[in-house]
């Protein structure tokens, strides 16, 4: 992770990592910026209803909205809790003519480039919108792959500012409304990384029931597949004792070159809900993130999301 601000003409975001070419059973790719103050151009005025959006379901935990952008459309997107700012691909950036407001440094795991920050003056999802958007122009070749057809991602930079309720059953966005009943756990908004604060975040902790009943602070992540638990070490700030402990799961070993450990059969529990018989990614590889993993949405068959109110709802009734 790089230190970055945001300036008129000039602004850096560091990537958010990316392990699919060494792990096939997560999907992950986010944006992990720093706080920093936007330039006034980029001030975002949002449109909040009690609107319905149907989303396709892509490998059963990627969710796919038709977007319309600058009344253009509609696109299909990644909607993506873990992707802090939205992205566009360049064929629709040229599309859209939108203006460049600056450029992006984004660090992934092997590379270092620098992209284009542009404005996006209306996203629209049916009768949900935001204006003024800043979003960074970025090829998507990974997450084309897992989702092909896409144009962009939109991320917590965009969802932030509503009250989701996502139910994958039905696969509907329900914006807005009052809250379920059901037990509310918070999320922090703001993480940290090596005594940098981040933004829009969905840091929520999580207690693993094996070995120790430990509690860690996860990702809530739309794009992610699979629970996964990051390397001891990438964050100085962070404590990773399951790294050395024993797990009494079963215990598996993919033949990928970098190679990660599967754990079978591992219980976690967030507040009072239990989810039994998961299988959690345990990485090899460092990455630069601000929270010792990633806690996949769709474990849950329908989760409340209280931007405003800062918690979510797991598994509501309908």
């Amino acid at each position: 992770m790089l230190t970055a601000r945001l300036l008129p003409d000039r602004c850096c975001h560091p990537d958010r990592c990316s392990l699919f070419g060494r792990c096939r059973l997560v999907a992950c790719f986010l944006l992990l910026v720093l706080v920093v103050v936007l330039p006034e151009a980029l001030a975002a005025q949002v449109k909040q209803a009690g609107e319905i959006v149907r989303f396709r379901l892509r490998d059963g935990y990627l969710i796919v909205v038709q977007t319309m952008v600058n009344g253009s459309g509609p696109f299909s997107f990644l909607l993506d809790t873990g992707t802090t700012r939205t992205v566009i691909d360049p064929e629709l950036a040229r599309l859209l003519q939108a203006p460049v407001v600056g450029k992006a440094s984004l660090t992934g795991i092997l590379h270092l480039r620098l992209d284009e920050l542009v404005r996006l003056e209306d996203v629209r999802l049916g009768g949900v919108s935001s204006s003024g958007l800043g979003a960074i122009v970025d090829k998507l070749a990974r997450q084309k792959t897992l989702a092909p057809g896409i144009r962009g991602v939109l991320g917590e930079d965009f969802l932030s500012r509503f009250d989701i309720l996502i139910d994958y059953k039905q696969r509907s966005l329900h914006f807005g409304g009052a809250p379920p009943t059901g037990e509310r756990c918070r999320f922090e908004t703001i993480g940290q990384y090596n005594g940098s604060p981040t933004t829009n975040r969905l840091l929520i902790p999580v207690e693993l029931m094996d070995p120790s009943g430990m509690t860690v602070q996860l990702q809530l992540d739309t794009g992610a597949k699979t629970p996964e638990l990051f390397p001891a070490g990438h964050n100085a700030h962070q404590f990773q004792p399951w790294a050395s402990q024993p797990w009494s799961g079963s215990v598996a070993t993919t033949s990928a070159a970098d190679g990660v450990t599967i754990l079978s059969n591992i219980t976690i529990r967030v507040g009072k809900t239990m989810i039994p018989g998961l299988d959690v990614v345990q990485s090899r590889r460092t990455v630069a993130f601000d929270s010792v993993g990633l806690l996949p949405a769709s474990i849950f068959h329908r989760i409340y999301i209280s931007h405003s109110g800062g918690f979510v709802v797991l598994n509501p009734a309908e």
